[in-house]
């Protein structure tokens, strides 16, 4: 059942109430048809119920009895407000205490390293001012990339030391950035061969259904070694900071990550991947999904995290790299 905080009762589908009925649930009662009026939010026209029961309704340790109400041509069961609350899955409120982050996954068997020219003199750099509106804001985000393991505070001697930078996003949080500009005049390249995206399309164009894996955070999923992380020392107004994570800003970031992307998928047929994205390109549904499930298997045994929000799973046409590819309708079966 979907918890709705908005809806006043207990909603069930007549196909859900045919299929308890068939698993011989116990209830304490039942009726046909109700005396009460129900409405879909937004609308002004009056649900049409069934019949109604009551029956104890278990989650995890809970238990409570109540009133669940069979909606004809209901679309999903609804666990209503009052039910949810007592039930203990729906809380109003935080307790802040309760709240864990856990570390933010690594890629399992990589370790990026960042290889500084020996002649070059470290710089260290002061630390910016950070707008007094925002320090609240920065330092919530700085506690959570701690408990999540991107950063780590700086405990020991340091060479390289760079400014961090504030950048606004459109949900009001600010976006921690670092100032490597030092760092990377003295970086020496992996000079990592980069795919060739029209090289991309030309091989895009031979399928008929596509899906796109959107890989989150992605850099931030690559672990530093040890030795790397002096180079990535920021300082605030709280003390220096390094990251554990390849940070964004980093020269050779993202020629890290592609070649830590080729080890990984090398050998999947049909798949072409730029840095946090991966398409799988099929000519039929059975080919595509075998495609696609070989890739999904391969990250997953590696522990590389998928945003399934930005993910497209079979589709007929693809807006990626910054081009409309290509334009035709789904080829999904009926």
């Amino acid at each position: 059942m979907l918890i709705d905080s908005g809806a006043d009762a207990n909603l069930v589908t007549e196909e859900a109430w045919e299929a308890l009925k068939s698993q011989r649930i116990t209830i304490v009662s039942s009726k046909k048809g109700s005396s009460r009026i129900l409405r879909a939010y937004g609308s002004q026209n009056a649900l049409t119920i069934r019949g109604s029961s009551v029956a104890d309704i278990v989650a995890g340790r809970n238990t409570v009895q109540a009133e669940l109400f069979v909606v004809a041509g209901g679309q999903r069961c609804l666990l209503g407000d009052d039910t949810a609350k007592r039930l203990g899955v729906l809380k109003v409120g935080t307790n802040i205490d309760s709240i864990k982050i856990q570390p933010f996954t690594k890629i399992k068997g990589i370790k990026a390293h960042i290889r500084i020219d020996p002649q070059a003199v470290p710089v260290f750099q002061p630390m910016r001012r950070i707008p007094i509106p925002l320090e609240e804001a920065v330092g919530r985000k700085l506690d959570e990339m701690l408990r999540r393991d991107i950063i780590e505070i700086e405990t020991g001697p340091t060479s390289w030391v760079s400014p961090l930078v504030i950048l606004g996003k459109a949900n009001g949080e600010p976006r921690l950035c670092l100032d490597l500009r030092r760092v990377n005049e003295s970086v020496m390249r992996d000079h990592h061969p980069m795919p060739v995206i029209e090289d991309y399309f030309a091989k895009l164009g031979r399928g008929r259904l596509w899906s796109k894996l959107d890989i989150k955070e992605a850099f931030l999923q690559v672990e530093l070694d040890e030795e790397s992380r002096d180079a990535t020392t920021f300082i605030t107004a709280r003390g220096l900071y390094r990251f554990e994570r390849l940070p964004f800003g980093l020269v050779t970031a993202p020629e890290l990550f592609q070649k830590s992307m080729d080890e990984i998928l090398s050998g999947c047929d049909g798949t072409y991947w730029y840095l946090d994205d991966a398409i799988v390109v099929g000519e039929d549904l059975k080919q595509h999904d075998e495609r696609l499930n070989k890739v999904i298997s391969r990250l997953n045994d590696r522990r590389v995290e998928l945003n399934w929000e930005k993910c497209q799973l079979r589709v007929g046409e693809l807006d990626i790299w910054g081009r409309e590819f290509p334009k035709m309708e789904s080829h999904l079966p009926e």
